[in-house]
């Protein structure tokens, strides 16, 4: 149990994510389709960039408490995971909402791009020890 309490942010940002993502798609203001395009891909990036970096965190203080690149596969497969999950939810579960390849693929870009900064950010740990 004590191991949750380091994953309490993320945890708290998955919930976020699927809030906002299971909202009745009626809810959501009208946008020009060309405009709403690339709001919608880099929010869906940020959202699963910043899930991805939460957890690879918590793992480092959770397990390791030092810097270990075996943090970032686990913490970008969950946040790819989870990107899937929505999506998948998305097409089945919520109202309004909708499958979409390209949230899917933004989603695990956001993931990515949290992988390459971590390791950037492990690696700099890692000199500076």
């Amino acid at each position: 149990m004590k191991y949750l309490t380091h994953y309490k942010y993320a945890i708290a940002w998955a919930l976020i994510i699927l809030l906002l993502c299971g909202m009745n798609g009626a809810h959501f203001p009208k946008f020009n389709i060309a405009s709403f395009i690339r709001i919608d891909k880099i929010a869906h990036m940020v959202l699963f960039g910043f899930f991805t970096y939460l957890i690879a965190i918590a793992s480092q203080k959770a397990f390791v408490n030092s810097t270990s690149f075996k943090l970032i596969f686990p913490a970008f497969f969950i946040g790819t995971f989870y990107g899937i999950l929505i999506e998948v939810m998305q097409a089945t579960i919520f109202i309004n909402r909708s499958y979409d390849y390209l949230d899917m693929l933004a989603n695990t870009l956001g993931c990515l791009i949290a992988w390459v900064v971590l390791h950037f950010k492990l690696k700099k740990q890692v000199k500076t020890i």
